[in-house]
C-alpha cells in the first residue's frame, strides 16, 4: 500500500497541511480532527473533478501518514 505523507503546521490561529507526495492536496481546520477531514475531502474533489488527471497514488489503495512540522 502507498502512503500519502500529509504534514502539519500550527500557525497561531489554526492547522495548515500539504501533502509532501501528491500535488493538489491542502487542508485546513481549528482542530486536528477538522484538518483530518478537510484533507479527506480535499481528496474526494481532486477525484470528482480532475477526470483522466487524477495522481496515479489516488486510483489504488493508499494510507494517509500525518506528520507535524513545526
Amino acid at each position: 500500500m502507498k502512503k500519502i505523507f500529509i504534514k502539519i503546521e500550527r500557525t497561531r490561529d489554526c492547522y495548515s497541511a500539504y501533502a509532501e507526495n501528491v500535488e493538489g492536496i491542502y487542508a485546513g481546520g481549528d482542530t486536528i480532527s477538522e484538518l483530518k477531514e478537510s484533507v479527506i475531502n480535499s481528496i474526494k474533489l481532486i477525484k470528482e473533478f480532475n477526470g483522466d488527471n487524477i495522481p496515479a497514488i489516488l486510483k489504488s489503495e493508499y494510507q494517509l501518514v500525518y506528520q507535524n512540522i513545526n
